[in-house]
């Protein structure tokens, strides 16, 4: 997978996420583009699409919800 994104929002949310602590992510905003590359023939379909990608930082981890582009 390539992706790239962005992620920004006012200064004390962002010190908030730096911290480690959940946010409610309405309070910032991260979205991300996808790319991807397989040589497995069952997935060779992610091999020709795009995908758009709106993420949570929460504790300890970070969940993008990924939806291809049509």
């Amino acid at each position: 997978v390539n992706s790239e994104g962005l992620r920004h929002g006012p200064p004390e949310v962002m010190a908030r996420l730096a911290r480690d602590e959940t946010v409610d992510p309405a309070l910032y905003y991260f979205r991300a583009f996808m790319r991807f590359e397989t040589a497995d023939p069952a997935a060779s379909w992610l091999n020709r699409i795009l995908a758009i990608g709106y993420g949570a930082r929460e504790n300890k981890a970070v969940r993008i919800e990924v939806y291809e582009v049509l």
